[in-house]
């Protein structure tokens, strides 16, 4: 069982890079802690699915999940949302298939070629990439030559600039009113490119990543770290907060969150296509 108010654990997946993020994050969790009158201490979950296995066994009472698992978990009874990062004015992200710049131009030139994904439970690393390609006509098995689970967007970058994939999924931001990427896992802060990679194409809109708490935890604590992520409560707690979730501010969701991902997954689900039922059956991570 979940610690009530004694203390608890929260969950960190290590999507982004986990050693520039480990103390950042330990401080967060003391602050936040400190700040709702009980303990809590960070956890770095080894993937995404290992967040809502902690959960379901109780011994989490926060996580930051991406949308499929957080949809898993909200399904299960398992969790209840709290609060969405804003990032540039939004709740939403898309995907992107990412090649060098001498890489192929079309889908249909990724054939045969070796694949990085980040994660088995990434929307925007995995499974939406692989829900697009089957809209588009293409099979899931055998369409690549070689695919491989990386542990993190920073990864997949590597990867494909030291020519040990040729193609990476990953995450990014786009502007509505120009279709520009302003912000990516290959971009700087300010969205001009700090690693010489390019979409092929980019998917979405897919609902961005949400801080969950434990259904075992009690209302009142619910409420309290709802508080604490809406209004961080000092200037430092802000800019660890910042700095982990990669947004200025997070906004309270509801289960409509997830809406336009529901309804990709049925469309993919009416095609015969469910890479998130069958994301344990692909090799193990290396």
């Amino acid at each position: 069982m979940v610690a009530s108010r004694a203390s608890f654990g929260f969950g960190l997946a290590r999507s982004l890079d986990f050693h520039a993020s480990l103390s950042t994050f330990t401080e967060l969790c003391e602050l936040l802690g400190r700040d709702i009158g009980t303990v809590v201490y960070p956890h770095h979950a080894l993937s995404y699915d290992a967040l809502g296995a902690g959960l379901e066994r109780g011994e989490l009472g926060l996580a930051w999940m991406p949308p499929i698992p957080a949809i898993e978990a909200l399904d299960r009874a398992q969790v209840v949302l709290l609060v969405a990062p804003v990032r540039r004015g939004s709740t939403m992200y898309h995907s992107a298939l990412l090649v060098r710049p001498n890489g192929p131009t079309t889908l249909e030139g990724m054939r045969g070629l070796r694949v990085g994904w980040v994660d088995r439970a990434s929307a925007g690393g995995h499974l939406v990439p692989k829900m697009h390609l089957a809209a588009q006509g293409h099979p899931l098995r055998g369409f690549f030559a070689h695919e491989v689970f990386l542990g993190s967007h920073i990864a997949v970058i590597d990867a494909l600039l030291s020519e040990r994939i040729d193609v990476g999924a990953t995450f990014c931001q786009i502007q509505p009113e120009t279709g520009r990427v302003v912000h990516a896992a290959w971009t700087s802060p300010d969205g001009t490119i700090a690693r010489p990679v390019q979409a092929l194409t980019t998917i979405g809109p897919i609902p961005s990543d949400v801080v969950v708490a434990s259904s075992r935890l009690s209302n009142e604590v619910q409420h309290r770290v709802l508080r604490w992520f809406l209004a961080p409560p000092s200037a430092r707690a802000k800019q660890l907060l910042a700095q982990i979730v990669r947004a200025d501010l997070c906004r309270s969701v509801a289960p409509s969150h997830f809406g336009p991902l529901r309804r990709m997954m049925v469309a993919s689900a009416a095609r015969g296509e469910t890479p998130w039922r069958d994301r344990g059956s692909l090799p193990p991570p290396r």
